[in-house]
């Protein structure tokens, strides 16, 4: 089944559409609720209470908004990788991976601001890995910053990234003061248009801006479930982390340095969880999509001709395993696989 992604081919986009589609039966047929966070920002809160009050969308309808972002950012993710040669010839292996992982957690397939934010994240960080750096345009350093900006407006944890943006323009691009300003003006633009209609709207109010760092780190909230879907999504990253590895001599410095970056990408991603004490675990998407841009080395180097079958048993078995997790704990909460009673 694998091999189905290995082309670039436009038609492959109807495969992935159909794996898709596939793939989150089980939320199709039993859609989830769109998550209300209380610290989804006003974008996220007024874009839910519109979608809810003037065109009365349920379950059903937020499902499908949920699945098209989904499919956006394995698309996004794809793209990254391939335009910038970070895996050696044009695939979907990188969409196949997230669509793949981001099963594995009912959370991940709800609609949530996490998920609204993250596909305005990867726009803002695919300029800084351009290979040529020289022929970014500052129009470009700017909508990163803004792309960011509206990201930070909807989950506002996701500012922290901004941070990833300084990094890599201090790894890839030469200091210049002026491009630091303009990634900044770009961030503060929709936090300044947001600030201004808010107080015209007569409804500004400075607690918007406090956000306290989440100190306490509660997993009484993570069942078995939840940590078997962890420790598989740690296995695979381990993997792809090692044919990253094994291929770095292969590679030119600047797809070296971009796999670095990725890398840097997913601490940043797990700061992020952090700041919100693990509150959620819609927060793990970002890092779900660094971990399936590493789980795609998998899909493109293994299958020579003697490994094809075993591929392709991995592929099906890891879809089994999402199954399992979605569908076990609702029908079958009895089963017990961890040595403890549902709570570390």
């Amino acid at each position: 089944m694998t091999h189905l992604f290995r082309s670039g081919n436009p038609t492959t986009l109807v495969w992935l559409i159909l794996y898709a589609l596939g793939i989150k039966i089980l939320f199709l047929i039993q859609p989830l609720p769109m998550i209300a966070d209380a610290h989804g920002g006003y974008v996220y809160s007024l874009l839910i209470k519109l979608l809810q009050d003037q065109l009365h969308w349920g379950n059903g309808h937020f499902q499908w908004i949920a699945l098209l972002l989904l499919l956006i950012l394995a698309l996004q993710l794809n793209q990254l990788l391939i335009r910038y040669h970070l895996l050696p010839g044009k695939n979907y292996y990188p969409a196949m991976s997230f669509l793949l992982l981001s099963t594995f957690h009912p959370t991940w397939n709800q609609l949530s601001p996490p998920l609204l934010a993250s596909c305005f994240l990867l726009p803002a960080i695919t300029p800084m890995l351009h290979p040529d750096q020289q022929t970014i345009k500052r129009t470009q350093l700017f909508n990163a910053g803004l792309s960011l900006g509206i990201a930070s407006l909807i989950a506002a944890s996701f500012s922290m990234f901004l941070l990833l943006l300084w990094l890599m323009m201090l790894i890839n691009r030469p200091f210049r003061m002026a491009d630091w300003l303009l990634v900044c003006m770009g961030w503060l633009t929709p936090l300044y248009f947001y600030a201004v209609g808010s107080f015209l709207l007569d409804h500004f109010s400075w607690q918007i801006w406090k956000y306290p760092l989440n100190w306490s780190w509660d997993i009484s909230g993570m069942d078995q479930w939840t940590w078997i879907c962890l420790l598989v999504l740690s296995l695979i990253f381990v993997i792809g982390l090692g044919i990253v590895w094994h291929h770095m001599s292969g590679m030119t410095i600047q797809v070296r340095k971009s796999w670095i970056l990725l890398l840097c990408t997913g601490m940043m991603a797990v700061a992020q969880m952090l700041w919100n004490g693990l509150s959620s675990m819609a927060d793990w998407l970002p890092l779900v999509a660094v971990i399936a841009a590493f789980a795609s080395n998998l899909w493109w180097y293994l299958p020579a001709r003697r490994w094809v079958w075993t591929v392709n048993m991995l592929h099906l078995l890891l879809i089994l395993l999402a199954w399992a997790i979605i569908y076990l704990p609702t029908h079958q909460p009895q089963i017990r696989f961890l040595p403890y009673n549902g709570h570390f």
